[in-house]
């Protein structure tokens, strides 16, 4: 299954200050379409805020982490990005 990663960028506003969800009050995310533009938009509200973002960083690294240790090492990078990509992407020189 491809990972599709998105960003959506708009002129800069004011905002309110990112406050993560309460937990007691979220309900389990579903699964986006494999061809959902914004697979990080969890609540399908047309945009990714910080925690949905951060939740999809956190899946992105756990799929990566092959033995569950917390840690991604060189060999597990390459073995995501070939699964990905194909090939393992060469290290920059």
């Amino acid at each position: 299954m491809p990972i599709v990663i998105s960003a959506q960028t708009s002129s800069p506003t004011a905002t309110a200050p990112v406050v993560p969800p309460d937990p007691a009050t979220q309900t389990a995310p579903v699964a986006p379409p494999a061809d959902d533009p914004l697979p990080m938009d969890l609540d399908g509200d047309g945009v990714v805020t910080a925690a949905e973002h951060a939740a999809g960083a956190r899946a992105l690294f756990e799929h990566m982490d092959a033995n569950r240790d917390g840690r991604v090492t060189r060999e597990e990078m390459a073995n995501f990005q070939r699964q990905v990509l194909g090939a393992a992407i060469p290290p920059a020189r």
